[in-house]
């Protein structure tokens, strides 16, 4: 019986690198995106900090470095959300190439996968005609 050799096979391997490479740069963004997430939840727990330390306060330098801070938060903020848009776009970008490249090697995988069963079935198909020859050829 013939081993199976699928033709396609370094194309495949190809395939599946092309995926694990696009899988691990889908990572590397939504990390990047988690990381600004987590710079925005620290800088909101400092502002909250900060207000509940300035309530009732009547100490006219510290309400003014409460306000400075409000300021830098302020705009920290507009960075840090302009920095998500573009992170959610390279994100999107990413999962959109990882998808492809997932088609691509199932598309490629299921070939494979109909081509070795069109190989055992021909290779059960030849075994039983030998089988029907040994046996045919012993009686006559």
């Amino acid at each position: 019986m013939k081993k199976f050799k699928f033709e396609l096979e370094p194309l495949l391997r190809l395939r599946k690198y092309e995926q694990e490479q696009a899988q691990i740069e889908l990572g590397k963004a939504v990390s990047a995106e988690a990381k600004i997430q987590s710079d925005l939840d620290t800088l909101a727990g400092q502002y909250a900090a900060v207000k509940k330390m300035g309530e009732g306060e009547r100490d006219f330098t510290k309400i003014a470095e409460a306000q400075q801070f409000y300021s830098f938060v302020k705009g920290e903020q507009e960075k840090l959300f302009a920095q998500m848009a573009q992170a959610k776009i390279i994100t999107e970008e990413k999962r959109a190439a990882f998808k492809a490249a997932m088609q691509k090697t199932e598309s490629l995988k299921k070939l494979r996968e109909r081509k070795l069963e069109e190989h055992n079935a021909a290779a059960k198909k030849e075994e039983a005609k030998f089988l029907d020859d040994i046996s045919t050829y012993k009686y006559n």
